[in-house]
C-alpha cells in the first residue's frame, strides 16, 4: 500500500517541487481514501487531523450563513487540497466538506506534517508558503461567495 501512497503523491501537483527525500517522508504519513458521492467528509465544527489532497472527484466546502442555512463557497477538485487548519491547529473546522461524486484523496497526517516542518525548516517553509496560497485562495473564493449572498 505504501507503494501505492508514494505512486500517487509523485503524480500530484502538490508535491512537484519536492526533493525525492521529502517524497519518502510524506509516504510515511499518508493514506489513500475514498468516499462515495454524498458523503460527509467533515462538518463545520467537527476536528479533524489531516490535510486532503484529492486525486480524482470532486468535494463541495460549505459553511453556515444564518440566516441562509449552508452554502457552498467552493467546490476543490483533482490537485487541489483541503482540510489545512489542521496543519497548524486543531481547533473545530470552520466549513464543512461532502464528496460532490466518488472521490479519492491522499489523507496527509496533520500533527505528521508539523513534525516534518519542525524537523526540516526548508520543508517546513516550503509548505507554509504553498498553504498560505490556499488559504488566500479561500479567502478571496468566501468573499466574493458572500458579497453574492448577500448583494452587497
Amino acid at each position: 500500500m505504501s507503494s501505492d501512497v508514494f505512486t500517487v503523491l509523485r503524480n500530484l501537483a502538490f508535491t512537484r517541487n519536492l526533493e525525492p527525500a521529502d517524497l519518502d517522508r510524506l509516504t510515511k504519513i499518508a493514506r489513500i481514501v475514498d468516499w462515495q458521492a454524498g458523503q460527509v467528509i467533515f462538518r463545520e465544527g467537527d476536528r479533524d487531523n489531516f490535510l486532503y489532497l484529492v486525486v480524482e472527484g470532486h468535494v463541495a466546502l460549505e459553511i453556515s450563513v444564518p440566516p441562509r442555512d449552508r452554502i457552498r463557497i467552493l467546490t476543490v477538485g483533482p490537485g487541489e487540497v483541503f482540510g489545512w487548519s489542521s496543519v497548524y491547529y486543531q481547533k473545530p473546522k470552520t466549513a464543512g466538506a461532502t464528496a460532490m461524486e466518488p472521490t479519492r484523496a491522499v489523507a496527509l497526517d496533520g500533527a505528521g506534517l508539523r513534525e516534518l516542518s519542525e524537523a526540516d525548516s526548508r520543508f517546513g517553509y516550503w509548505l507554509a508558503r504553498y498553504l498560505l496560497g490556499v488559504v488566500s485562495e479561500r479567502l478571496r473564493a468566501t468573499r466574493l461567495q458572500l458579497l453574492d449572498v448577500f448583494k452587497v
